[in-house]
């Protein structure tokens, strides 16, 4: 106990501690209260319109709450400290950060289909005067029409992601917060218009399940090969990490490795989870087609005559 005493009473142990605790959560930085509020308002919005759903509509499946309240919670957390600020010093963390709002937000909020309980939970004022107004608008119909095409809304989230892991974007989200910012909002606004294209449920035709799973499978492969090259290239792709990743006890060529498994191998199973959640849809409204298709010659209102 006195040795442990005496390691803690040495100098720099004080300000080392300091450093690690602003590092994870900086005094200076005030908006993740900011994201805090807006989140929990989110939340509680949200709530609200479950409620008067199942009061005066239908219920809310559980699972399609879990889903929403993973993915608003999933990408609360991948924007503020510890993440946010470990992210500037360590591209594997970073690339984690992305990860998260590219994939994993959008993927749950798309598996939880929101929007109606956020309306119903809206304010009257709100949803009459500013929402209502702004949906029936045929310019803003056609955009999300065109958003919302499997063929846009793919070239979209590949052109977008791909773009910010190219070196001299991606070194500028590190030395500028505001271009940081508008990578994260444009990775979170490709991401929800193509993991709702792919997972919406209202897309019930064959040639949509088709479609949907073929873009899966691209994409998958398109992402390998980037994620191969970050891993496998050899070459310092971020040089902006040169001086941050040791200081964690990686050398910045197995940051860079790290990071490019991390979009290897998870990234992949995104794609091959949602591959499989239309491919069991496909089956399963194709067994119920079937099932209501008549046989011929054998008239569904008469009995069946076992004798």
């Amino acid at each position: 106990m006195d040795a442990l005493v005496h390691d803690r009473s040495r100098p720099g142990f004080g300000s080392s501690c300091m450093s690690l605790l602003q590092l994870f959560f900086p005094p200076h930085v005030i908006w993740p209260w900011w994201m805090a509020i807006l989140t929990l308002m989110v939340l509680l919005w949200y709530r609200s319109g479950v409620r008067c759903l199942d009061a005066h509509v239908k219920p809310v499946p559980h699972i399609r709450q879990f889903w929403t309240y993973a993915g608003i919670l999933i990408g609360f957390f991948a924007v503020i400290p510890p993440i946010d600020s470990v992210a500037d010093s360590l591209y594997v963390v970073h690339m984690l950060q992305h990860f998260l709002l590219e994939m994993i937000t959008p993927f749950c909020l798309a598996l939880g289909a929101p929007l109606a309980p956020l309306v119903a939970g809206m304010p009257e004022w709100i949803r009459h005067r500013m929402f209502v107004p702004v949906v029936r608008n045929r310019k803003v119909r056609g955009l999300y029409r065109f958003f919302i095409h499997p063929v846009t809304a793919a070239l979209l989230f590949a052109g977008v992601c791909g773009f910010w892991l190219l070196p001299h974007p991606f070194d500028a989200t590190v030395r500028s917060g505001t271009i940081d910012d508008l990578c994260h909002l444009t990775l979170l606004i490709v991401g929800l218009f193509f993991w709702w294209m792919v997972l919406d449920p209202r897309n019930r035709r064959p040639r949509a399940y088709l479609l949907h799973f073929l873009i899966l499978m691209i994409l998958m492969n398109f992402f390998i090969v980037i994620a191969a090259y970050i891993t496998m290239t050899g070459q310092d792709l971020y040089p902006v990490y040169n001086l941050t990743s040791p200081a964690w006890g990686f050398p910045e060529a197995v940051d860079q490795q790290l990071g490019g498994l991390l979009l290897w191998i998870p990234g992949s199973l995104v794609h091959v989870l949602g591959a499989i959640i239309i491919f069991r849809r496909w089956i399963r409204d194709d067994e119920m087609r079937h099932a209501r298709t008549p046989v011929p010659g054998i008239d569904p209102a008469l009995p069946v005559n076992d004798a």
